[in-house]
């Protein structure tokens, strides 16, 4: 355990697994799990009843500490890291999920200008002054030119250790076919033009599990919607499926990230049909994984209706889709990457991009 002091900056610390309840609290929660195993003391930034911690608003102020950062938590925390980050000098890492500008124009209309300026405001002083940044997908690079001495890892989607086996069914044969979508509703509407084929289509069930984001759902005969379920429970809701569905719409940002719940969804051991999104693809391709999945470039009724029936004769091969994940499990990366982080002399870090002098690594 590494004698050090680290301020942890996010919303409400997701501690447990059962906790989690959205894709982005799942490196949130490895993030915080591997930082209390690997150094002497974790102070957050907020208490469980999500008021602010001020003695670690103290520490800040007080103390040149190591920031830990998940963006976005929030524009008071990140405020509270700048400000702090012109008065002290921390050494600030930065796990970041998305680009908050990016992210609503990919999937909703643009904020009004001021907030979107705010918010871009922030998020490029918060990478100018970060020591360390944790990226979840190698394309966000796209977005910003790294600077000289800094540390870059990408950190792609991932699942937990003690979740790397074979899950087991309890669906009965003789019941319907079940179709899952597991995230957010939001997708430009996609999920409702899901849910009206689905009601049409006999011997097919669709089960929604996720936040419905203000979306209208509108459950049938066969169309079963559940809201928001903790991590835990979703492994019981995945294994009964039949089929995954990964229904992301294509634009610009959405074409270049890796969505979170696609590791999950390949640990299903079920076939998926997706988008052909081509950050998504070329992490399925760089697991070697492209026999559990079907793309589809348009979706329209045949096509799913092709794609349903393809799957149906797919035989996915469950220990080897299992192996090929294992690289991906969060704790040893996480490990490796506060490991790096903490190295003074980066002596063990082997570099693979550095046309910037910047470090930038994969784990």
């Amino acid at each position: 355990m590494v004698e050090m002091e680290v301020i942890f900056i996010d919303r409400v610390p997701i501690k447990q697994k059962s906790d989690i309840r959205e894709g982005g609290h799942v490196r949130r929660y490895y993030a915080w799990i591997t930082l209390n195993k690997m150094v002497e003391k974790v102070v957050p930034f907020r208490k469980d009843n999500n008021d602010i911690n001020w003695h670690a608003v103290r520490c800040m102020f007080i103390k040149d500490s190591i920031i830990w950062l998940e963006y976005g938590c929030g524009g008071i925390a990140h405020l509270f890291v700048l400000f702090a980050s012109f008065i002290r000098r921390h050494k600030i890492v930065l796990n970041f999920h998305d680009f908050a500008v990016m992210q609503n124009r990919g999937f909703k209309k643009n904020p009004p200008f001021i907030k979107r300026l705010r918010l871009q405001v922030i998020e490029r002083l918060l990478i100018k002054r970060a020591y360390a940044i944790i990226l979840a997908w190698p394309r966000m690079l796209d977005y910003f030119t790294p600077e000289k001495n800094k540390t870059l890892l990408i950190m792609t989607p991932g699942v937990g250790e003690d979740e790397l086996f074979s899950h087991l069914s309890n669906k009965k044969n003789n019941e319907n076919k079940i179709v899952l979508y597991f995230g957010g509703m939001k997708r430009k509407g996609m999920i409702p033009w899901i849910v009206e084929l689905f009601s049409e289509l006999k011997g097919w069930e669709l089960h929604l599990v996720g936040l419905k984001e203000k979306e209208n759902i509108i459950e049938t005969e066969n169309v079963t919607y559940s809201g928001s379920v903790r991590h835990n429970k979703l492994f019981d809701i995945i294994c009964n499926a039949d089929i995954v569905l990964i229904p992301n719409p294509r634009n610009d940002y959405m074409d270049r990230q890796i969505p979170m719940k696609v590791s999950y969804a390949l640990l299903s051991c079920k076939p998926i049909i997706s988008t052909r999104l081509q950050g998504l693809s070329e992490y399925i391709s760089m697991l070697d994984l492209e026999e559990n999945v079907i793309y589809l470039d348009d979706w329209n009724r045949e096509s799913l209706k092709g794609a349903l029936q393809k799957a149906e004769n797919m035989n996915i091969d469950v220990e080897r889709t299992i192996e090929k994940l294992r690289p991906l499990a969060w704790e040893p990366r996480f490990k490796k990457a506060l490991e790096i982080v903490f190295d003074e002399s980066k002596s063990s870090v082997v570099q693979i991009k550095g046309d910037t002098h910047s470090t930038i690594l994969y784990i």
